[in-house]
């Protein structure tokens, strides 16, 4: 897979679609949310200088050096302190042309918690 091509599998709404979530700052490679349910906590997504970069309210949750391969499915587990049956966490980002972020989607304990189509 060549991270360079355009996602073909996106639909043609675009926004934000989250009930306890709001986007505080998105740019290239960078995600910044604060959630309110099913957790309370800030997710940041940082994919600069070859490293993807994962923290739930300022803990490391995730980290990989992508020189080669940018990872477009992260898997990890939230902090102790949330609910044992809401701790799995899944981030899917699907890139367009040059590696711009079209869709980035969280799901919390099986349940999509955010969705971004840009």
């Amino acid at each position: 897979m060549n991270p360079f091509d355009a996602s073909k599998i996106l639909v043609d709404d675009r926004g934000v679609f989250a009930d306890g979530a709001k986007l505080i700052r998105g740019s290239f490679l960078y995600r910044d949310i604060d959630f309110e349910s099913p957790f309370q906590g800030r997710l940041v997504y940082d994919g600069w200088w070859f490293r993807q970069l994962v923290q739930v309210s300022g803990v490391r949750a995730w980290m990989r050096i992508s020189w080669l391969k940018i990872h477009r499915k992260i898997e990890f587990v939230l902090p102790a302190e949330i609910d044992p049956l809401l701790r799995k966490c899944c981030i899917d980002i699907h890139f367009g042309t040059g590696l711009s972020i079209r869709r980035f989607q969280v799901t919390v304990g099986g349940i999509v918690s955010y969705d971004e189509i840009c």
